[in-house]
């Protein structure tokens, strides 16, 4: 097994049919030439699976990490294997490898996020990464919105008929690109949210369309008070990104815009609503009221020892 660099086409090219949105090349050029792919090949020429992730550099010393606004690392691989055993040692096999070329980049501080698929973690442990859990929240859109509807908490459903009695409305796509970034530069800025301009911009300028995203915006006459976006693919929708204007007042406005968001998905054909990742205890709750299932899915920490001790202090549940 060799794992190498490869550009972004060739990875995209094998790995969006298997990873979806995050995986295609339209996706990654979200972040130009800044992303590091990695092939990971059977033999000199036959390409097997892949992952990427983005190098930085602060205070002298190289991160490594995920790229912004996207929620795992990309890693794919395809196994021939028809047995168990063997299909075990082959994943085992792989984890091994790229936990090996990870720990090849030398980096001060590690922190990706893997997709919920990959599960097998223990090459990571007996290097000493740090394994955490992490979760996100998905609604099957396979069933119809009346049984999709009758999992909402109760209160939830509650602020919705608030909301439309205040007479809020919603509406699909009618702000542009450059009105969403400005938007989300705003409402995000407003709740302390890290904000990365360079590649939120990009999202909207490279990357969103109406074959892989839609935004959907609630509005009181003229006024606007809030906005969701969302990314898919033919299987899965994601809440990427939601906000509401300083001006809101009126309960209900956010969980209208989540209830018209998984309708969209599923008049899409997606299959799944995913809500991006549910770590954060208010967040949580709020998407925990749709009654979606809770997903695990892992992330591999380490830190060269003066950084770990110092984020010991900061990110005492990830070090």
């Amino acid at each position: 097994m060799i794992l190498k660099q490869i550009n972004i086409e060739q990875y995209a090219e094998a790995a969006e049919k298997i990873i979806g949105v995050f995986g295609s090349k339209k996706w990654l050029s979200v972040y130009g030439d800044t992303l590091t792919a990695v092939g990971i090949f059977k033999d000199e020429l036959q390409l097997i699976g892949g992952f990427y992730f983005l190098k930085t550099k602060k205070y002298g010393f190289n991160f490594l990490k995920l790229p912004p606004y996207t929620p795992h690392c990309g890693l794919f691989f395809i196994s021939e294997s028809t047995n168990r055993s063997s299909g075990n040692n082959f994943s085992k096999e792989v984890i091994t490898e790229v936990c090996n070329y990870i720990q090849r980049e030398n980096a001060a501080l590690v922190v990706l996020a893997f997709p919920s698929a990959i599960i097998d973690f223990q090459p990571f442990i007996w290097n000493k990464f740090k394994v955490i859990p992490n979760y996100t929240y998905r609604i099957d859109l396979k069933r119809s919105m009346e049984e999709i509807k009758t999992n909402f908490d109760p209160k939830n459903r509650n602020v919705i008929n608030k909301a439309l009695k205040e007479q809020v409305t919603i509406h699909e796509n009618i702000l542009e690109g450059t009105e969403l970034n400005q938007f989300f530069l705003t409402s995000l800025s407003s709740t302390g949210a890290n904000i990365y301009k360079n590649e939120l911009k990009s999202i909207f300028k490279k990357f969103s369309s109406n074959e892989n995203s839609f935004s959907v915006t609630a509005k009181k006459g003229d006024e606007i008070l809030g906005t969701v976006f969302c990314v898919h693919d033919r299987q899965t929708c994601y809440y990427l990104l939601g906000g509401l204007s300083k001006v809101t007042k009126i309960a209900g406005v956010n969980n209208l815009l989540v209830q018209r968001s998984i309708e969209l998905a599923k008049e899409k054909a997606c299959t799944t609503f995913d809500f991006e990742g549910s770590m954060l205890k208010g967040v949580e709750k709020f998407f925990r009221s749709f009654g979606p299932e809770l997903v695990p899915y892992y992330t591999v920490n380490k830190a060269k020892l003066p950084i770990e001790m110092l984020l010991k202090f900061k990110k005492r549940e990830l070090f």
